[in-house]
């Protein structure tokens, strides 16, 4: 069964206030869908946030680790002390 089969379906089971929201909402996402232009796609290494980390002498993913590890307690047996 595809997609259009199983919405005719599933529409039939519904009152008819309920299809004419339904088809209120296609029209809605369709209307949606127009007035929003699909974004450019940009890369990350644009972003401003982007090599934060390289001028610190740390390691960007072990820092929060550190963090975290003051906070809650170990729950892996490997970091039990």
């Amino acid at each position: 069964m595809n997609i259009l089969e199983l919405i005719e379906r599933e529409l039939q089971t519904l009152s008819p206030e309920q299809q004419r929201e339904v088809l209120d909402f296609i029209f809605f996402l369709k209307q949606r869908a127009v007035a929003r232009p699909p974004r450019p796609s940009r890369s990350l290494r644009d972003h401003p946030a982007f090599g934060l980390w390289k001028s610190r002498q740390m390691d960007a993913l072990a820092y929060p680790e550190s963090l975290r590890a003051e906070w809650e307690p170990p729950t892996r047996p490997d970091l039990l002390p």
